[in-house]
């Protein structure tokens, strides 16, 4: 692995990940790195376009590596074939869905529609989360042959009972959707999504707060999930 080149990127990442500019000793603590390092990639990355440097002196990512991931995002098949379930499904239902893929242990957002009456939500298009904190990411879990190893090594990692996550995707794979309450106050509802007889790479969720996914609502909310995951699994699976 080349140092020079893997320094770049942990300080994009690094200034990506904070919510506000940084200063140059934050940076470094962060990163791992000496000042005088950090200062020389830094000055390299804003001489490139991705990163700028503010009057205050602090930094801060630009939108050029967005522009990168949004273009490769685009050309992602499942995701332009998701688009119409997603906007199908957030008609029906009127809450906030999504669009996540198993990446590792984890799930990535590639695409999420708010509802009109919004609420407080920690992840957003292109947040990563151990897929044992989601709906989406324990329905996709539940549906791969590898998922069991996958699960041992998340709950793992989060420091999480793996007994207790495993007897919850048994149940997820029982019942065909999995549930989850990731975010503070929010509920969410998740089914995997997969072409054929291929395993379970992506998923699609259904979130709200807690009271409105209750009773009859919810009901009409899993039976509208368990459709549109089916649908689009079928044309996935369209050559």
């Amino acid at each position: 692995m080349d140092r020079a080149v893997s320094r770049a990127f942990c300080l994009l990442e690094v200034l990506a990940s904070a919510s506000e500019p940084l200063r140059l000793t934050e940076i470094a603590e962060l990163s791992g790195l000496q000042k005088s390092t950090a200062h020389r990639i830094l000055a390299t990355l804003v001489e490139l376009g991705y990163a700028r440097q503010e009057a205050s002196g602090r930094y801060a990512a630009t939108l050029r590596a967005w522009e990168f991931g949004a273009r490769s995002a685009a050309q992602l098949p499942i995701k332009r074939i998701a688009a119409g379930f997603l906007h199908g499904l957030h008609r029906t239902i009127g809450e906030t869905v999504s669009l996540t893929l198993l990446s590792g242990t984890d799930v990535l957002y590639l695409d999420k529609i708010i509802a009109p009456r919004p609420v407080r939500f920690r992840t957003r298009v292109g947040s990563r989360v151990p897929a044992v904190l989601t709906a989406s990411g324990k329905a996709i879990l539940s549906q791969r042959p590898d998922g069991p190893d996958l699960v041992r090594r998340s709950a793992e990692q989060q420091g999480l009972d793996i007994a207790a996550v495993e007897a919850e995707l048994d149940e997820a794979r029982r019942r065909g959707y999995a549930l989850s309450g990731y975010s503070p106050g929010v509920s969410s509802i998740g089914v995997a999504v997969g072409a054929g007889g291929a395993a379970a790479e992506a998923g699609l969720s259904v979130s709200a707060p807690g009271e409105r996914l209750a009773g009859e609502s919810r009901d009409r909310v899993i039976e509208a999930l368990l459709e549109a995951g089916a649908r689009m699994s079928e044309a996935l699976a369209r050559p």
